[in-house]
C-alpha cells in the first residue's frame, strides 16, 4: 500500500520528549470517551502518547463515518486551531488512551523554538491527507467482507498486534470502524471462523489465514 495503513502511528516521535518538556501533564482517557465535538469549538490539542482514537462525521441519518485512526506520537484536534472556527469532525478513543494536552498557543512557541518541527508538521499532515484518502477509498467499497478484510490485514501491520498477535477490539467496535452493522460483523465472522481464517474470543480476533484474507480483500 506504499506506506499507507488504516493507523496514522509514530510520525512525530522524535518530538515526543519536547512535547513531553513543555506540555502539562499527561492525561489518561477512558475507552470511549469523545474529545472533540463535530461542529463545537474547543481550545485544546492532544498529543497522543498511547491509545487508539478514531476521527469522524456523523451524517445527516445519524451514522458515523469514519475519517481516520490515530496513535501513538500523533496530534489531534487540529481542524479547529483557530478558536474561531469550530471543528468539522469528532474524536473519540477506541482504546484507553494517554494525550498531553496543549494550546495552540503552546504549539506557536514550539514551532518558534523549533523552526524545523513547522516543516515537519506539513510532511505531516500531508501523510494525513493520504491516509484520509485512503480510508475513504477502502471504507466506501461495496462489498463488506473487503471492508473487514482490508482491516485486518492493515491492523496486523501495528507493533501491538506484531506483539500480542490479537486485535483488541469488540465486534461492536468494529462494526463501527467500518461503518457496517454488528449483525453484519457477526455473519462475517462466523464465516471465517467455518473457514478458519479467524479465531476469535473475549474482545479481540487473531488471523490464521493471511493468505486466504488477502484473497478476500481482492474480491
Amino acid at each position: 500500500m506504499g506506506g499507507i495503513h488504516f493507523f496514522v502511528e509514530g510520525s512525530l516521535h522524535k518530538y515526543r520528549s519536547l512535547f513531553e518538556e513543555v506540555c502539562p501533564a499527561p492525561m489518561t482517557i477512558p475507552k470511549g470517551q469523545t474529545l472533540c465535538t463535530q461542529c463545537c469549538t474547543h481550545g485544546w490539542l492532544y498529543y497522543i502518547l498511547d491509545g487508539l482514537a478514531k476521527v469522524y462525521i456523523t451524517t445527516s441519518d445519524g451514522n458515523e463515518q469514519i475519517i481516520d485512526f490515530m496513535m501513538r506520537d500523533t496530534l489531534i484536534g487540529m481542524d479547529c486551531i483557530d478558536d474561531e472556527k469550530k471543528s468539522v469532525v469528532s474524536i473519540a478513543s477506541v482504546t484507553e488512551m494517554r494525550v498531553l494536552p496543549f494550546t495552540p498557543e503552546i504549539l506557536r512557541r514550539i514551532i518558534l523554538d523549533n523552526p524545523q518541527l513547522g516543516f515537519d508538521l506539513v510532511v505531516y499532515y500531508g501523510e494525513v491527507l493520504r491516509q484520509v484518502s485512503f480510508m475513504v477509498g477502502s471504507l466506501g467499497h461495496a462489498d463488506l467482507m473487503v471492508r473487514l478484510a482490508s482491516f485486518f490485514l492493515l491492523f496486523i501491520d501495528t507493533p501491538d498486534y506484531q506483539q500480542n498477535h490479537k486485535i483488541l477490539l469488540t465486534q461492536q467496535e468494529i462494526a463501527s470502524c467500518i461503518n457496517v452493522s454488528r449483525a453484519q460483523i457477526t455473519k462475517m465472522y462466523a464465516q471465517l471462523r467455518k473457514e478458519k481464517v479467524i479465531d476469535t474470543g473475549n474482545h479481540y480476533v487473531t488471523i490464521l489465514d493471511e493468505e486466504k484474507l488477502q484473497r478476500y480483500s481482492r474480491l
